[in-house]
């Protein structure tokens, strides 16, 4: 049995004493942690307020640009008319005669529909009756029109022999940098009608004649159906978005799915009939503006290459120009991708998950400091994080989702860096201390303690009294022991208090508690002045109890009780009555060590005195020492209920 209990107390004790080494490393974590903590919450602030928007849509372009070409099927084609057009048809607009030779020339290859992307509220003869009467009987022709201003005179009527279902607008939304990023299906004009675009009814067209099914409410907010699912609304704070206007039915395009320029023709090429038959059979045409002369163009930084690049032989890396016949071709594109499963829908997380992303991220940045501890380390494994988060979110878009990316790598280099630095001079200050605390010791060891041991050597060699010895012996025990607390608790910055006469608290028990054991443990101490007192006044400290302390409070507090004490048993003089209290006065606490002896005779402050002021600053209050009538000594902490950092800033050390 004897072994059995032997071991299984040898293994209790190393379980107590891995678990006192844990507690204290997480406690000088926590501390190393809290200013990484801090850049977290201040990122999520930041990106709440909308400051990190721009950023996000100039990743989300970034990341969208360098998406590989997609390899999906596509049935649109663009008949662009460009400067060479213009110069042959005698310049812009084009003339209705023109128009109806480019209709019959599509016609004749059975296009599955012809998008007239041309706003024509006017005749332009000649030609003008051959016109009209091409487009009220061609029921797979969907004209143009501007409805979204809010000014009327801004916006331009179709023409009037369209029906209203053969009719969209192809007003276009873009976002405050000027970039293009999301389409409008579905909105409410300013008289309150709604309205369709023209993309949308390009799209029912082209799906009916496909035997798709495809509905829309009758009201704009209301979600578009295509078969059995739903095509994904925008909302105002869908990806990196922050509270945008949401009007109507918006929707994000997904232009990493469509890096690949759309095929295009010429007005000259139709008209000569030069190109492949099936390039319009069963296709959708989009006939729209493509001459720069005529400024129907936007800007964009999601797409490596577009028809005025293509034009100008050069594509630029940033920003590009994009036609408005194009963002009509990638609106109609995506959603019919989308309807035959081509390629999926861009979708976003909701808030809690975006925000819960980046805390994570910034977590990671701080436990990868924590963890390593070496600067060099720790910046590498930063950058191998960022470039990872980079990764996740560029292939996550590639899958369909837009993942917060600028801010979580905020959070995860802001959270790193600035942990590591406080973990840098956390180290240093360690460092600084165990050097002060070996030199202190080293000066005390070769010095007093080194001339007690003398002094010891030679008591054991004369008849000395037992008591001076034992004395002697207990002292330079304490002394020698002392070095090893301190580095203890201060090397390892862990909440535990070393006091005289081998008092150890645990600074995360109640102060109540802790100031007991410091009253006791004193009081049992052999001194001249605790010989002579004859009555107790027996302290209540529970009225502390209903503030909470932080252990750097607690450890002033059971400082200044127990320097008090020992002022009391090793200088009070004829005191024959302690009386320890602890009340509340108004908002103020005060803590009074009161005895009877003969008062203060010196006006001198010695260590105890600055220590204790510097304690009562901490806790926001004042120190007083001052004499009693007839006779005695009253030492008093007074300190506010809830103690604030601005309450300092009230007082002066």
């Amino acid at each position: 049995m004897l072994p059995a209990f032997i071991a299984k107390k040898v293994f209790t004790d190393v379980l107590m004493v891995l678990w006192q080494r844990v507690k204290q490393q997480a406690a000088t974590w926590r501390e190393v942690a809290l200013s990484g903590l801090m850049i977290i919450v201040l990122v999520l602030v930041v990106r709440w307020i909308g400051l990190l928007q721009v950023q996000e849509l100039m990743a989300f372009d970034t990341l969208s640009r360098h998406c590989p070409d997609s390899a999906a099927e596509r049935s649109i084609v663009i008949v662009g008319i460009d400067e060479a057009d213009l110069n042959a048809v005698g310049g812009f607009p084009i003339p209705d005669q023109t128009l109806v030779s480019l209709l019959t020339t599509l016609q004749n290859y059975s296009p599955a529909v012809i998008g007239l992307d041309l706003l024509r509220d006017l005749p332009l003869q000649p030609g003008y009756d051959l016109l009209a009467q091409i487009l009220a009987q061609s029921s797979n022709l969907i004209g143009a029109e501007m409805a979204l201003n809010s000014e009327p005179r801004l916006n331009v009527n179709p023409p009037a022999m369209l029906p209203a279902k053969r009719v969209g607008f192809v007003d276009i939304l873009v976002d405050n940098d000027g970039k293009l990023r999301r389409m409008v299906l579905t909105s409410q004009s300013a008289s309150g009608k709604l309205k369709h675009s023209f993309a949308l009814r390009l799209v029912q067209r082209y799906l009916s004649a496909q035997n798709v099914p495809f509905q829309f409410e009758s009201r704009a907010p209301k979600p578009i159906q295509i078969g059995n699912f739903k095509l994904n609304q925008f909302q105002p704070n869908s990806g990196g978005y922050v509270r945008v206007d949401a009007e109507g039915n918006q929707r994000l395009f997904n232009f990493c799915a469509s890096q690949r320029p759309f095929q295009t023709l010429s007005l000259t090429e139709v008209l000569q009939q030069n190109f492949a038959p099936e390039w319009i059979r069963n296709q959708i045409v989009i006939i729209g503006m493509t001459a720069p002369s005529v400024k129907d163009v936007f800007f964009t930084s999601a797409l490596r290459e577009t028809l005025s690049s293509q034009l100008m032989n050069k594509l630029v890396p940033s920003t590009q120009l994009i036609y408005g016949v194009e963002v009509q071709a990638y609106a109609i594109n995506q959603i019919i991708n989308v309807a035959f499963k081509r390629q999926p829908q861009l979708q976003v997380w909701t808030d809690a998950w975006e925000y819960s992303w980046i805390v994570l991220w910034g977590l990671l940045g701080i436990a990868l400091e924590i963890l390593l501890q070496s600067p060099w380390k720790s910046l590498l494994s930063l950058i191998l994080a960022a470039t990872a988060l980079i990764g996740i979110s560029f292939f996550a878009l590639m899958l369909g989702w837009w993942i917060p990316l600028v801010p979580a790598v905020l959070a995860l280099s802001g959270a790193g860096l600035i942990t590591a630095f406080f973990d840098r001079d956390l180290r240093f200050e360690l460092e600084y201390r165990r050097i002060a605390i070996e030199r202190t010791y080293e000066a005390v060891h070769n010095g007093p303690l080194q001339q007690l041991a003398v002094i010891l050597r030679n008591l054991d060699e004369d008849d000395s009294p037992q008591p001076l010895r034992s004395q002697l012996q207990s002292l330079n025990e304490e002394l020698r022991s002392i070095f090893q607390h301190m580095q203890q608790e201060m090397l390892t910055r862990s909440d535990r208090l070393y006091l005289k006469g081998n008092l150890i608290l645990d600074l995360q028990a109640p102060i109540a508690e802790l100031l007991y054991q410091v009253y006791n443990s004193t009081l049992e101490v052999q001194a001249p002045g605790f010989a002579e007192i004859q009555t107790y006044i027996s302290p209540d400290f529970e009225i502390l109890k209903r503030n909470s302390f932080s252990a750097k409070q607690k450890r002033g507090l059971c400082l200044f009780l127990q320097e008090a004490l020992w002022n009391v048993g090793n200088h009070a003089i004829g005191a024959t009555r302690l009386d320890v209290m602890c009340v509340r006065e108004g908002s103020n606490y005060v803590l009074q060590i009161t005895d009877n002896g003969l008062g203060v005779t010196s006006k001198r402050e010695g260590q105890g005195t600055k220590q204790a002021r510097v304690i009562a600053w901490e806790l926001g209050g004042r120190f007083q020492r001052r004499s009693q009538t007839p006779q005695g000594t009253r030492c008093e902490l007074i300190f506010p209920m809830q103690g604030t950092w601005f309450s300092r800033l009230r007082r002066v050390p």
